[in-house]
Order: C-alpha cells, then sequence, then structure tokens
C-alpha cells in the first residue's frame, strides 16, 4: 500500500481530529484518548490515500496506453497513404 504524497495523508488526519482539539485543551478528552483518534484517523486516510493513488495509477496507465494507440494508428495511417510525391504527379 503505498502513497504517492505521505504529507497529504498526514494532513488529512490531522484535519480529522482537529474538532477535537479544543475538547483536549480543555481537559475533556485524555491526551491517550486523543493519541488513539489521531492513529485511526491517520490508518485510515492512509487506506483511503492508497486507494486513491491505486486508482489514478491505473487510470494514468490506461489513458497513457489509449494516446499511444492512437499515435500508432495515425502513423499507421499515413504510412498507407500515398503522398502526393510519391503518386508522380509533379
Amino acid at each position: 500500500m503505498s502513497v504517492k504524497h505521505p504529507e497529504l495523508v498526514l494532513g488529512a488526519a490531522v484535519l480529522c481530529c482537529a474538532p477535537m482539539i479544543p475538547n483536549l485543551l480543555a481537559g475533556e478528552v485524555a491526551g491517550i484518548t486523543a493519541a488513539e483518534r489521531f492513529l485511526i484517523a491517520l490508518v485510515v486516510c492512509w487506506i483511503l490515500g492508497s486507494l486513491l493513488s491505486y486508482v489514478l495509477r491505473t487510470y494514468n496507465a490506461q489513458a497513457n496506453r489509449a494516446q499511444l494507440m492512437r499515435i500508432i494508428e495515425v502513423d499507421n495511417e499515413a504510412a498507407r497513404t500515398p503522398s502526393s510525391e510519391s503518386d508522380g504527379q509533379e
């Protein structure tokens, strides 16, 4: 499970836990509980980030393959079509 930008995963986990900060500072949430919630948010964000990376990598590979096939088809059509110079017309 690889993620292209782990700093974005960390930022997403921080944003998920941001609403808990006032309660943590007020003493309503224990530090251990906050750390556990942050680790859970980090794992969930990492899994979602790796799924998103996989989808984007797959889409990118398919798009590149399709683009190469279009280029090959255009080159093949150009090779099959005789040019005006090879017709003997001057």
